[in-house]
């Protein structure tokens, strides 16, 4: 029977990338990959996109809810388990973070087959803190703030191969210096209002780009002025970084690998809301290894955010970011040393 792997990603881009990356690696090697998506989700879309077996299964948001969306989410994740259980019976499960993992941990439990998961932040989530003990592994994008039960094995955290590609060092200085704002998914307004904000307060050969996001884009479009240009989306943000001299962001662990990979200099505002405040200690660390400025909204005005930029820009750094860049390999190699003696033992 060829070797299968149940794979969840559902959520937002901080997981269903680096779980097709993961996937892709694993069909290379010659495994059945099943990716678990919501039947109108992004991870569906994903799929197709990239020749995966989509599973659909339902999967609903619990933290944050009203009474009953969290009901809502607890019959969904019991038919979700149960529409899971006999896919589980003769697969591995591999979990990348978020709500949609849940079913696919319970299913594995059910069965008692092996399941790993991944987290990618410095701070675990609440379903990485829950089944540590229970998982065969857990894959590590950062090193953790804090150690938690089980196996751990720092992996880094699976990033598209375009990323991996530096843009040039030299800059053609006639060209205009390139600042990028990413909003990230959550608290874009923010830094929408900061980018707004820099082109009034950066000198004229400063040129910025701001990925506001649908919600924030007409208000954005309609206050640039001549040298900014805004952008909902862009299928290819890679391309952005590499013309980019520095990038202001969240610091999503995604996000920030991604930016530390281009080796671009770096301004992270961690969103002062995120869960247990990871995107803080995020921050901290892309802070101590790569080209990357901590600074906290708290203590952030448009001025100071300038000043930052230009000192940014007044140097080259020769220092690159130490960061693990076959991490979808690594994931794999480890997959495979713990599923493939299982299988010759069985047989």
């Amino acid at each position: 029977m060829k070797r299968r792997i149940v794979i969840s990603g559902i959520g937002t881009g901080g997981h269903y990338f680096p779980a097709l990356v993961v996937a892709l690696t694993l069909v290379k090697r010659k495994w059945d990959i099943i990716f678990l998506a919501r039947p109108d989700g992004p991870e569906a879309k994903i799929a197709r996109t990239f020749g995966l077996t989509a599973f659909s299964v339902p999967a609903r948001g619990f933290y944050g809810k009203s009474v009953p969306s969290k009901v809502r989410f607890l019959w969904s994740l019991v038919r979700a388990t149960l529409r899971l259980v006999p896919l589980t019976k003769q697969s591995a499960g591999v979990a990348f973070g978020g709500y949609g993992s849940l079913s696919l941990i319970l299913a594995c439990l059910i069965n008692r087959r092996p399941f790993y998961l991944f987290e990618p932040n410095r701070i675990p989530g609440r379903a990485t803190r829950l089944f540590s003990r229970r998982a065969r592994r857990v894959f590590l994008g950062l090193p953790l703030y804090r150690p938690i039960p089980g196996r751990t094995l720092i992996t880094g955290i699976p990033i598209r191969e375009e990323f991996k590609v530096k843009g040039s060092a030299t800059r053609n200085t006639l060209v205009p210096k390139t600042i990028l704002i990413i909003g990230g998914s959550q608290g874009a307004r923010r830094l929408n209002q900061l980018g707004i904000g820099l082109q009034k307060i950066l000198p004229s050969e400063y040129r910025i780009r701001i990925i506001s996001g649908e919600r924030d884009f007409a208000w954005v479009d309609k206050n640039c002025n001549g040298r900014t240009e805004v952008i909902p989306f862009t299928p290819t943000p890679w391309e952005e970084f590499r013309r980019s001299e520095v990038i202001v962001s969240r610091s999503g662990a995604l996000a920030g690998y991604e930016i530390l990979a281009a080796g671009k200099n770096t301004v992270f505002i961690p969103f002062p809301y995120a869960v247990d405040d990871h995107q803080f200690y995020n921050a901290q660390y892309f802070a101590e290894i790569g080209k990357a400025r901590l600074v906290e909204e708290k203590n952030l005005t448009e001025e100071a955010l300038a000043e930052i930029i230009r000192n940014l820009t007044a140097f080259k750094p020769t220092a690159t970011a130490s960061i693990i860049l076959d991490a979808e390999q690594r994931i794999a190699d480890a997959v495979e040393g713990d599923i493939m003696p299982e299988k010759e033992n069985a047989g």
